[in-house]
This record gives C-alpha cells, sequence and structure tokens, in this order.
C-alpha cells in the first residue's frame, strides 16, 4: 500500500510556521455545559432471520416484556432468530428540556447477524444517578454503503444502528447560568480548557481580561480559569463575548498515523535529532538539510537514514521517503522508530 498521492502533493506546499488564532469556544468551555451519556437495555424485534440464535437473555426478555403487557407465553421457549438484545446509548446536551427529541444508538450484545430491518421496543435510558432520562424506539437506520476502499475491504457494520430523533426527554435538566440573587454582588464562571498547556492558558488569561466587564480574572489549575463579573451586568452579552475572544493557542508537535487509511498528519516544523536508521531496500541520506537520494543497486542493502542536523524536519523526511518509493507502512514504522529513540520530538498516535 503505497504512500496516500494527496499528502504527497500537500508536503510540496509551503508550510506556514505558525498558529492560527481560534475561539476560546473552540478550546474550552464553561463549567455545567457540557453533554451527558444515558444508557439502557433493550430487544430489537421484526429481524427477519438475523436475530441472536443462542442466548438466554434474549429469550428471558422477551417473556419478561410479554408478561408486562399482560400476555402469557407459556412454557415454550420464545424463538429468538427474529429478535436481539441490543444496549441502547445516547448523549444529551446540558440544557434540554422535557419532550425534547435525541439520537439514539442501538447495539448489538447477543450474535446478531445484522440488526437491519429491525424495530427498538420501548426502552428507559438512565444516567449515573439511575434516574429515567430518555424513553426511545423506533426504527433502526444504517448509514451509506459498504465502507470498502483501497486501503480496507472492510464491509459496513449492521449490528449498530442509529435512530434519528428516536429519544424523547423524560425529565429536564441542566443548571441556570443566569439566575440572579439580588445578595450576589459578583457572578462568577469557570472556564476550563480542552487540554493542559500552560502557554495556552497564559494567552487566554490575558485576552480575557480585556473585557469590559470583568472584574477579576484567576488562574485556579494548569486547565482552569476562574473569571469574576458584577452580577448587574448583562450575563449572555458577557457570554457572547467570551466565547467570541481570540487567542493563538500553544502550538502542540503532534504526529497522527491511520495505518488503515494510510493517512499521516503532522506539523511541517516538527525537527528530529541526529540519528540513522537502517532498513532493507531503501536508500536516503539527509546532510546539512539536503536530500540525496543514491541509485537503488538490484539487490536489496540495508538502507542508512543519517540525519545529522537537529534542523531537519520532519515532513522533509517523509516527503523524501515517498519520492523513492516508500510504503506506508514502512514510514509508519521509521516514524515510530524514531519517537523510541528519543530522535523524534513529538507525540505520536497510531489509530
Amino acid at each position: 500500500m503505497k504512500f496516500l498521492h494527496i499528502f504527497a502533493s500537500l508536503l510540496m506546499l509551503p508550510f506556514a510556521l505558525f498558529s492560527a488564532e481560534v475561539r476560546l469556544k473552540e478550546i474550552a468551555r464553561i463549567e455545567g455545559v457540557r453533554k451527558n451519556q444515558v444508557t439502557g437495555y433493550g430487544i430489537v424485534v421484526g429481524l427477519p432471520g438475523t436475530g441472536d440464535s443462542k442466548s438466554p437473555v434474549t429469550n428471558e426478555s422477551m417473556r419478561n416484556y410479554l408478561k408486562n403487557l399482560g400476555i402469557s407465553p407459556g412454557e415454550n421457549k420464545v424463538a429468538t432468530r427474529n429478535i436481539a438484545s441490543v444496549l441502547v446509548t445516547a448523549n444529551i446536551p446540558s440544557y434540554i428540556n422535557q419532550g425534547d427529541q435525541v439520537d439514539i444508538t442501538i447495539s448489538s450484545i447477543g450474535d446478531a447477524k445484522s440488526l437491519e430491518g429491525g424495530v427498538l421496543l420501548q426502552t428507559p435510558l438512565k444516567s449515573a444517578d439511575a434516574k429515567t432520562r430518555v424513553v426511545g424506539s423506533g426504527v433502526i437506520s444504517f448509514g451509506g454503503k459498504d465502507l470498502k476502499n483501497r486501503f480496507s475491504s472492510r464491509k459496513a457494520n449492521h449490528t449498530v444502528g442509529v435512530i434519528y430523533r428516536g429519544g424523547v426527554v423524560e425529565e429536564s435538566s441542566g443548571i441556570s447560568l443566569f439566575a440572579k440573587n439580588p445578595n450576589i454582588l459578583v457572578r462568577k464562571y469557570k472556564i476550563l480548557l480542552h487540554e493542559q498547556d500552560f502557554t495556552t492558558l497564559y494567552r487566554a488569561r490575558d485576552a480575557i481580561k480585556k473585557i469590559p466587564t470583568v472584574q477579576s480574572v484567576e488562574v485556579l489549575s494548569p486547565k482552569e480559569i476562574e473569571v469574576s463579573i458584577p452580577s448587574s451586568s448583562d450575563s449572555v452579552k458577557f457570554l457572547s463575548q467570551l466565547e467570541e475572544t481570540s487567542i493563538e493557542p500553544g502550538k502542540r508537535a503532534r504526529v497522527v498515523i491511520n495505518e488503515r487509511t494510510g493517512v499521516i498528519v503532522m506539523g511541517a516544523d516538527i525537527a528530529v535529532d541526529s540519528v540513522a536508521i537502517s532498513k532493507q531496500g531503501l536508500s536516503l541520506v539527509v546532510q546539512e538539510n539536503k536530500l540525496i537520494y543514491p541509485h537503488q543497486k538490484q539487490k536489496p542493502v540495508p538502507t542508512i537514514f543519517e540525519i545529522q542536523n537537529a534542523s531537519n524536519k520532519v515532513s522533509d523526511i517523509v516527503e523524501a521517503l515517498n519520492k523513492i518509493g516508500a510504503s506506508t507502512k514502512d514510514i509508519i514504522a521509521i516514524l515510530e522508530a524514531l519517537k523510541k529513540s528519543g530522535a523524534l520530538h513529538a507525540e505520536v498516535f497510531v489509530q
């Protein structure tokens, strides 16, 4: 599998060695504004013989369901080929009202071959405090065609599906950011960064101080900033200004590798220390920022990558490897070896 031509083309483009400014809302959140997870056990019916084949849990669940409807299934076992046991999950936003609808995800937990064509029976979904927040039901949908492409032979998974707007909220939830109390002169909000970074923290603190209604800004931890405003000020306007505050986040050196698709994403200016790597069948020498491509011999010989200048960039190395015909597997192996040796100063994420 050869390296993506798209990535090879991107490497030819000039790289801007700076971070773009982003809004604070993209890299942080206000405490209390978050999603909540709910989950429940359910039964899918109406399957064309693709349900659970040998599942005592599915059989017992269906018997109990029928009993609750006032129907006695008798002593005979309930046929399970047309039904399946599933787990139902959903994410609900911080502020949600009774009667609102949310998407729910259905996942088989038995040996069902497919949930396609099935209908989820009414299923209560509970939060971590064991309260029923959502009730879900409906026809299961499956997205798109098979996932088969030139990088993967995987087919679409029909044991996991979605019911769009299939969950109905039973109980309102959320805290109020705007409640006013005449006995309180100052209102406080806590800003939580998505990732810990002192450079970003410093820049965010200084940017928040420039908002006109801010009384004080205090750093509580490497990820937390507490902001105080007068209780008489317009909270909605302040929160809008807070979200739209632009800062330049600190850059993090990262290389992200997707082995399935062959995509490698990295910063253009990630440096590599002096190091030599040997790999069969390829040849590349990097000296004083010059890339030299020796002629390949007919017989495979160990390849030596000599990297002598710490200013060499990993993007240049990947581009060079791509030019001499290295496969994605070779490039991934080399990057991982560079990281383990301590020569590549970046976080490497393999997916």
